[in-house]
């Protein structure tokens, strides 16, 4: 996991060669003001999401994991809590679906916690498995957020 602020992505564009048009795209997004939906960026290689939503309490979120994609989120607006617990220590809740590049897991018995405001982004890789969503101090607010999928 990397957390940051956009004003810092140039220190990982390293790490992964798609992450500078990744990058890229988070900071047309915002420039643009992009409505919120489904945006292809390189074919089946880097897809993004802009969205909306309230944030809600630890209790009714849920841990995700994915295979296939590095998941870069961008908040554009608001706060949000994202909880992170290394794939070692989980328990899938489910089966991987292949498709959606999904799978739920549960029982995080070490979570770490990333508080990303606007400006700032969280980088989770496979074997992070992230809850986002989640209330700061508590508190439901609205948030819009970019996320950006990247093929691993």
């Amino acid at each position: 996991m990397i957390v940051d602020s956009i004003k810092n992505y140039q220190k990982y564009v390293g790490v992964n060669l798609k992450f500078e048009k990744a990058f890229a795209f988070i900071e047309k997004a915002v420039k643009e003001n992009l409505e919120v939906g489904r945006y292809e960026i390189e074919g089946d290689d880097i897809r993004g999401s802009i969205s909306e939503y309230v944030t809600k309490d630890e209790k009714d979120c849920k841990y995700e994991g994915h295979r296939k994609y590095i998941d870069i989120q961008y908040v554009i607006s608001g706060v949000e809590v994202i909880g992170v617990c290394d794939i070692s220590k989980m328990t899938p809740k489910a089966e991987y679906d292949e498709q959606k590049d999904y799978l739920p897991f549960e029982n995080c018995e070490k979570q770490s916690i990333a508080v990303i405001e606007e400006g700032e982004y969280g980088i989770f890789f496979p074997h992070d498995i992230h809850k986002p969503g989640m209330s700061f101090k508590g508190e439901a607010a609205p948030v819009k957020k970019i996320v950006v999928k990247v093929k691993v």
